[in-house]
């Protein structure tokens, strides 16, 4: 009876691992399937969002009319301080030969061009949009509604 009885615990923890090392093994594939569905779910969203020129809007891509190609406006134009809400930014894009400007703000979806009217000066087709220099030589852009104007952008 001795030598059946630490055998017989030996099969019964035998048959314990086995089991255990099953579960072990259908959960880590469990596991495995998650995480490969979440990552799969992360590479289609991660720079999923493209406007209708191409351009990964969740990476800071917008169309430029200008260049004709999708850019990061903070990368490349000169930066205006939105002067309705302090949390938003401007960017102006000059033209190589300086005859129009490409404005991209929250004003304006998508960004507008303006041509040159006169020295420093620029407005939109409309008249509705203004930019000029002020006295100190820095960028403003203004709005026309009802013969009122109104600053809403300034080079900082």
């Amino acid at each position: 009876m001795k030598t059946i009885y630490p055998s017989g615990i030996s099969l019964i923890a035998l048959a314990l691992f086995s089991c255990n090392s099953q579960k072990a093994n259908t959960s880590a594939q469990k596991q495995d399937s998650t995480m490969n569905t979440v990552v799969d779910t992360a590479k289609k969203q991660i720079g999923g969002n493209k406007d209708e020129h191409g351009c990964l809007t969740s990476a800071g891509y917008s169309w430029s009319v200008l260049k004709k190609e999708c850019i990061r406006p903070f990368e490349l134009a000169t930066k205006m301080k939105d002067l309705s809400n302090n949390n938003f930014a401007g960017y102006v894009l000059f033209s190589a030969d300086n005859k129009q400007v490409e404005i991209f703000a929250v004003e304006f979806n998508p960004a507008i061009i303006l041509s040159a009217a006169d020295t420093d000066v620029y407005t939109s087709t409309d008249k509705k949009y203004k930019m000029e220099k002020d006295a100190q030589k820095h960028w403003f852009v203004t709005k026309t509604e009802d013969g009122k104007a109104t600053s809403i952008l300034q080079q900082e």
